[in-house]
């Protein structure tokens, strides 16, 4: 019997909450004999022009991917759908289309899908508490709220709760009291000067509806000189990890991952049995009483391993060196064999095992992200297989599989359960096809996913252009080309020279020299005036001939316009530019003896070796040639 599946949805997963879910939740599942398919993407952001609107759209259209009729079970975190509308759009396809039982964390639902089932943590009630304890316990009474954005889901819960404490207490709450936050790091400073406008100092006590806005709070108190709690006590809210380890440990209010994971899995089995269960488990949270309150009294600090900070201070040192690198090698990418080499190549160091990229089939108009109810293909493709630590070794499967599969059913493991996470694959609100990433225990995409994903991406794109408009080549040859001779331009000639020095470096056969000869036709000017342009035409063409005559593999010619040259070599032997120079100028003497025109054709040559591969280096090389060039054009006027 195929094993049951539970289906995963949230944003922004590498987030130390949806991390520690996610891990935990997947081992779960797994003791269980479950499988975890998690669709996952990286949230909304905004830009100094705005939000990108069809940005969000790829990110969101992850929801349309499944068949949400093969899930057993389906967990969301709402919460963590911070893209506008994503939320009532997910729940209205999952209304539906399953017939499975649906679980919400964090967040109580029930008053808007009383079908679905809520997992929370009682907001209210929480802060209310923690207010009551700042006022009760530490005696304070000038105090501060920073809420969480007003529209969120939890936050008006939580302020409700600080507000009744604050109102049992006969506290006033002033137009300066409540200050409303992001929920992130950025905005301790705003919060601080506006709790501080019209009064005479600071607050005895700041609460914060979240431990990154608490942070915040403290980092800013530092840097203006006050002391945390001896100035101002700081609570937080959430628990997460970088508060346990501040100096000092922020006072917060908790239910670890962990506790969701095991109470979704809990409350799956209980449905799975067929018991009826209450539609909203409210969890008690945690208060974590430390010392940024004023508690924990003996002066102790939490237990702090430096080793797990230094080493997650040199992993975050590696990502960022690999995301300059993964930018520069997937930019100007055309070519999908060449972007699934790089793809694979710096799969490994996105923290899971294995990788399958799956794309869309060709030309369906899902690729256009027309039907939203369709965004992904029926059919879609599985092109490779990757897996980390075999860089440049994966496997070229492209087979075909029914987009309800999530992968072709040989590469689901029959003996053990598995984790699946799936990313969408997009172009603004172009959808591609995804990437899915297993996971072994303990595994977890990083944050250099999300690069890797919009990298990644942006070369579909390009790829998608290149073959959707066929006639790119032939914009870009002529761009690069000289329409006379088919000889390159300027231009194609600067892009050959740079690529023949960076392949030269990267086959490590750097010591091999380059020259590059600079060639004029004589006379050519003589030859317009008596015999008619088109014999110049044609002078100029024999010239080109014999130019591509006498070059060898990796070699180029081009013509810069009238009746100047140039040639790049490869000194692959000692006397290569001698041997170039012998050869064009017997070739170009036969051709022009040949030809019977009533005019020489012949041409001037020089020769310089480059001596480095930076543009100084470049035009010092060509400036000798055309010395040399010159020099050999005035000896052969002097025999005429």
């Amino acid at each position: 019997m195929a094993r049951k599946k539970i289906g995963l949805f949230m944003n922004e997963i590498s987030q130390f909450f949806q991390e520690a879910f996610g891990k935990a939740l997947a081992s779960a599942v797994a003791e269980r004999d479950m499988d975890l398919i998690a669709y996952a993407s990286y949230g909304a952001y905004s830009c100094p022009y705005g939000r990108n609107l069809l940005s969000e759209m790829g990110k969101k259209n992850i929801i349309h991917l499944p068949d949400y009729s093969t899930l057993d079970a389906i967990i969301a975190l709402p919460n963590s759908f911070d893209i506008p509308g994503m939320e009532a759009e997910f729940f209205e396809i999952v209304k539906a289309n399953a017939t499975c039982p649906v679980i919400c964390l964090q967040n109580d639902i029930s008053d808007r899908y009383p079908e679905f089932y809520s997992i929370t943590i009682a907001n209210r009630e929480t802060m209310y508490e923690m207010t009551k304890h700042v006022i009760d316990v530490h005696g304070c009474t000038d105090i501060r709220y920073m809420s969480g954005p007003f529209d969120s889901k939890d936050s008006p819960d939580r302020l409700k709760g600080f507000e009744l404490a604050m109102e049992e207490a006969g506290l006033t709450i002033g137009p300066n009291t409540v200050f409303e936050g992001n929920y992130w790091i950025n905005r301790g400073p705003q919060a601080l000067d506006f709790f501080i406008e019209g009064s005479d100092g600071y607050p005895q006590a700041v609460i914060c509806a979240n431990d990154y806005m608490a942070l915040s709070i403290c980092d800013e108190l530092k840097k203006r000189g006050k002391k945390v709690p001896e100035d101002v006590c700081v609570t937080g809210f959430d628990g997460i990890r970088e508060g346990k380890h501040y100096d000092p440990p922020l006072t917060t209010v908790m239910i670890s991952p962990q506790e969701y994971a095991r109470a979704a899995v809990q409350l799956i089995d209980r449905l799975f049995a067929g018991e009826d269960c209450e539609h909203v488990l409210t969890l008690s949270g945690g208060f974590r009483q430390r010392q940024s309150c004023g508690c924990d009294g003996k002066g102790k600090k939490h237990p702090y391993d430096e080793t797990v900070d230094l080493r997650k201070l040199i992993d975050t040192e590696g990502l960022l060196r690999e995301v300059g690198k993964m930018t520069g090698d997937f930019q100007g990418r055309f070519d999908l064999d060449n972007t699934l080499s790089i793809a694979d190549f710096y799969f490994g160091t996105l923290g899971c095992s294995n990788g399958y990229l799956c794309l869309c089939e060709e030309g369906d108009t899902p690729m256009m992200s027309i039907e939203q109810n369709r965004v992904f293909t029926d059919e879609m493709k599985l092109v490779q297989s990757m897996r980390a630590g075999e860089r440049l070794l994966a496997d070229i499967v492209n087979e075909k599989f029914d987009r309800r599969d999530i992968l072709p059913p040989r590469f689901f493991d029959d003996d053990r359960p598995q984790t699946l996470i799936l990313f969408p694959i997009h172009y603004k609100n172009k959808e591609y096809g995804y990437l899915a990433m297993k996971a072994r225990p303990g595994e977890w995409p990083n944050s250099l996913t999300d690069t890797y994903i919009n990298e990644l991406s942006s070369a579909m794109e390009n790829h998608y252009y290149q073959n959707r408009f066929s006639e790119f080549e032939e914009i870009k040859r002529i761009a690069e080309t000289d329409p006379l001779t088919g000889l390159y331009n300027r231009r194609g000639f600067e892009k050959s020279l740079s690529s023949v020095l960076a392949k030269r470096e990267r086959e490590g056969s750097a010591g091999i020299g380059v020259s590059i000869a600079s060639v004029d036709m004589d006379n050519l000017k003589t030859i317009n005036d008596e015999h008619g342009h088109h014999e110049g035409d044609f002078a100029l063409i024999t010239l080109a001939n014999t130019l591509k005559a006498c070059i060898r593999d990796g070699e180029v010619c081009a013509r810069f316009g009238g009746d100047e040259f140039s040639v790049i070599l490869i000194n692959g032997q000692p006397d290569r530019p001698e041997v170039f120079a012998k050869e064009f100028a017997a070739l170009l003497a036969n051709a022009s003896d040949a030809s019977g025109k009533p005019y020489p054709i012949h041409a001037s040559l020089g020769i310089s070796e480059l001596k480095g591969r930076h543009t100084k280096d470049i035009v010092e090389c060509m400036r000798k040639a055309d010395a040399d060039m010159y020099a050999n054009k005035r000896s052969y006027k002097g025999l005429q």
